[in-house]
């Protein structure tokens, strides 16, 4: 099966289950849109955590198109400001290190193919203090 997130253009709808540095448990519903221009891919995504003061975490992803299944991403996050990465396909799987350019925080996240329209998201970001925040969501391809 030929990966579809991140390679083809599109919208994801995701939801699941965010944890917080002492492991609270949340739902999370987030969203990420998918566009390609020549030479850069877009990735404009977000998660809310719902509540009385819902919290929205957004990420806008610029990343360089693959070779040979690896490539490089930028994404600028309010909250812990420019982060930079790798994505490394192997087999089913998008896997992604990345760190804060200041070092103060880094993390992995990796996302398993299910179909060509859902994959399962798992990952987690810390700081020299510990974890920050960890998540797994379940991702679908809006049809369009």
């Amino acid at each position: 099966m030929k990966h579809t997130f991140l390679f083809e253009e599109g919208v994801w709808i995701s939801q699941g289950t965010y944890y917080d540095e002492n492991n609270n448990k949340l739902n999370v519903e987030g969203r990420s849109e998918i566009t390609h221009k020549k030479k850069l891919w877009i990735n404009k995504s977000s998660m809310t955590l719902p509540g009385d003061n819902p919290v929205v975490l957004s990420n806008d992803y610029e990343i360089a198109p693959f070779v040979n299944d690896v490539t490089g991403w930028k994404s600028v996050n309010p909250g812990l400001g420019t982060l930079i990465g790798r994505f490394a396909v192997i087999d089913d799987s998008i896997l992604s290190l990345y760190s804060s350019e200041s070092g103060e925080y880094f993390g992995t996240e990796f996302l398993t193919q299910v179909s060509e329209s859902e994959y399962i998201g798992k990952g987690v970001l810390y700081s020299a203090a510990g974890k920050v925040s960890s998540w797994s969501v379940r991702l679908e391809k809006v049809p369009g």
